[in-house]
């Protein structure tokens, strides 16, 4: 099976155990109101996200739904990503995260929806921090790099380029 995401060499900075990582924060735009960016982004998992970025590959359905981020296969296999911690519909969704690693050193993710344009459009600001102490956050740091490639997906079901991805931090 693929990597589920990259696994390049850690930094020189995350070898030498320099501090801990930054959080990675994106920020983008998607031409629909919040509750529709929201609804997307939840309800509407299996369909933006890249198979690629799965455990099962092709075929997969991946949801949030029960206080779970997770997906099942087509032969009704799951695998949980993470889990709920706290929603607030169409404001902010916060995500435990632990695809592709131990579940005893989850990270967070924090998607927040705000208004933009006179509720026309939706800047979504992506951060996923929360990384384990020590060379371990700095594994998970480095192998957690492409979330351009999979929020662009997202941007890019609403019509959008996913160029429209900008990294923050």
């Amino acid at each position: 099976m693929d990597p589920l995401f990259s696994h390049r060499p850690r930094s020189d900075e995350g070898a030498q155990g320099q501090g801990a990582p930054q959080p990675r924060v994106y920020r983008f735009s998607v031409p629909a109101p919040r509750d529709v960016a929201y609804s997307a982004f939840t309800g509407d998992l299996h369909l933006w996200w890249p198979s690629n970025y799965t455990g099962f590959g092709e075929g997969t359905h991946a949801f949030i739904e029960d206080g779970v981020i997770g997906e099942e296969s087509e032969g009704g296999d799951t695998q949980v990503w993470g889990e709920v911690l706290a929603e607030e519909p169409p404001s902010s969704l916060e995500l435990s995260w632990t695809l592709a690693w131990s579940p005893t050193a989850p990270m967070r993710l924090l998607v927040e929806f705000d208004e933009a344009d006179d509720g026309a459009a939706t800047v979504v600001t992506f951060t996923h921090d929360g990384w384990a102490a020590g060379p371990e956050g700095w594994e998970q740091y480095e192998k957690y790099s492409e979330w351009p490639v999979i929020l662009g997906r997202y941007v890019a079901y609403f019509g959008v380029s996913p160029d429209a991805v900008v990294t923050v931090r």
